[in-house]
């Protein structure tokens, strides 16, 4: 089972681009196989499962963006990223891509050839979803490398018995392998190899070459990890014994048990990103435009009509809906978002949030606090199923960024956690079987309309909860139904543009409109 983190996996990564376990998940996955090469690179193969959902979403999702970005050593929400093919010809790199039946178990699966002129490795990846990675094999050694903490590989002559030695003392978890043409010794820890060590291993007679990796997910897991509760039963019984009533109290024990920091840090990560935000709000209200998008500037239009008097009363969502777009079309211009769980689902919660506290006049730390609180029900649903859309559909991103929002709702009104679950059990509840089927294999549309459905759904569930509704289904049922339903949802219909309103003859009228825009550039 794998133990989540709020600032890991659900809120964040800060990053530019169209989705986040395309763009984000693979600049993490380049920067590790540029570190695997120490830097110097000539050429890289990728090799994309044709069952997978890459090789049709790779070039419009963000996914080569972002691979060539970590292969230049770019961080996610690096400015040149947008310009990244003229990046690579500074850089005299050369990244070339092919397809064929390989037979990945994970549809998000990257099989790269790293090489200069005295090296060739191979390495092997998957985006597992809202920007987080899994490095599973290195030159045939079979690895778990998250990016989670510091690894080293190191190349051996036969026999390796003294660099092992020297790992385990260090209090390493090594792997090693005998086979291929040099051996290899992979090796973690939560703290980084320092130059005694590194020197020691390097002057090691079987020692060949060694490279360290640093890691690329901000909450680092230690080798003794504290986990306080799994499930939402083991969190409510959590609650009542530390006699904890808000989800945001809850949220911060979490994740400073699991990140081995204090509380007073996890709330500095989170005002940072609150503050990254707010920013992106302001961008989006103002305006942005993108050569490669389908919509325009859509959040001054809603604003523009409700001024006139010429909409409906919608109350908070008035508000809500403008953020919400906002962020999005931020994204769609490849301007810096925090995915929250996901890129594609980006607008939902940070946009309620933010707008419901603006309208309440709450200030930044209750934002904070709401995003945190939001983001354990989002760890509670990663720890058993995804965020994935290419494996569960748009209800892993949309769908229980919708829950999250509900929880995040009732939380700020003061409610009590056993409230926050039964409001993300009834917002869950109502968004199974919700589809991806970007149009024109662009994260814009349906997607900027589910992620209001999102923000609509969380917002009303909250009251319903906090009007004392019904949940009937207990929040880990729901999640392990919804979990289910997912991965019953057809390929097509998974973030692979084949099936759905993706087909749709004027998805595919302007999803030609926008290449030949590009082509012409």
């Amino acid at each position: 089972m794998t133990y989540p983190s709020i600032l890991n996996d659900v809120i964040g990564p800060v990053m530019r681009g169209p989705s986040s376990s395309h763009s984000a998940a693979a600049v993490r996955i380049g920067r590790i196989g540029r570190e695997l090469m120490g830097g110097d690179l000539d050429r890289v193969e990728v090799s994309l499962d044709l069952a997978g959902s890459l090789p049709t979403t790779y070039l419009t999702q963000g996914s080569d963006m972002g691979l060539c970005g970590g292969l230049l050593g770019f961080d996610a929400d690096d400015e040149r990223l947008p310009n990244y093919r003229s990046e690579l010809e500074k850089g005299d790199l050369s990244v070339h891509y092919t397809t064929g039946h390989l037979g990945d178990p994970h549809p998000n699966t990257y099989n790269l050839t790293l090489a200069n002129s005295t090296e060739r490795h191979s390495l092997v990846a998957i985006s597992t979803g809202g920007g987080m990675i899994e490095v599973t094999e290195i030159d045939g050694l079979p690895v778990s490398f998250s990016g989670d903490c510091y690894g080293l590989a190191v190349w051996t002559a036969r026999p390796h018995h003294a660099v092992t030695e020297l790992l385990s003392d260090a209090g390493c978890t090594t792997t090693v392998s005998d086979s291929g043409t040099q051996p290899l010794v992979f090796a973690t820890r939560s703290t980084p190899f320092d130059d005694k060590l590194l020197n020691a291993i390097t002057q090691q007679q079987e020692s060949v070459r060694a490279r360290t990796l640093t890691p690329v997910l901000p909450i680092l897991t230690a080798e003794q990890m504290t986990v306080l509760f799994t499930t939402g039963t083991e969190m409510e019984n959590y609650a009542a014994q530390k006699n904890i009533d808000n989800l945001a109290d809850l949220a911060l024990d979490y994740e400073a048990a699991r990140g081995g920091i204090k509380r007073d840090e996890v709330l500095k990560k989170a005002l940072y990103l609150v503050d990254v935000l707010e920013n992106s709000i302001k961008r989006g209200l103002l305006g942005t435009e993108f050569a490669d998008r389908i919509l325009g500037f859509q959040s001054g239009k809603y604003k523009k009509r409700h001024k006139q008097g010429t909409m409906l009363d919608l109350g908070i969502l008035d508000r809500v809906i403008p953020y919400v777009t906002a962020l999005m079309e931020v994204k769609s211009s490849m301007g810096v978002i925090v995915a929250a769980p996901t890129a594609g689902s980006c607008g939902g919660l940070p946009g309620t949030v933010l707008a419901a506290a603006d309208a309440m006049q709450m200030g930044t730390e209750a934002k904070a606090r709401a995003l945190l609180a939001a983001g354990l029900i989002g760890v509670l649903v990663a720890t058993r199923s995804t965020f994935s859309a290419e494996v569960c559909g748009c209800q892993a991103e949309c769908g229980v960024s919708s829950g999250m929002i509900a929880a995040a709702m009732v939380s700020m009104m003061g409610g009590d956690p056993v409230t926050s679950l039964k409001a993300a059990s009834i917002a869950l509840q109502n968004i199974f079987g919700m589809v991806c089927d970007p149009v024109a294999n662009r994260v814009e549309v349906p997607c900027l309309g589910k992620n209001i459905l999102a923000a609509s759904n969380g917002v009303s569930c909250a009251n319903l909860a906090l009007a004392g509704f019904d949940h009937v289904v207990p929040f880990d049922e729901v999640v392990a139904a919804m979990d289910s339903v997912g991965r019953a949802i057809p390929h097509e219909l998974r973030c692979t543009a084949l099936g759905g309103l993706s087909l749709a003859p004027t998805s595919k009228r302007i999803e030609k409109k926008l290449e030949s825009q590009l082509a012409g550039k």
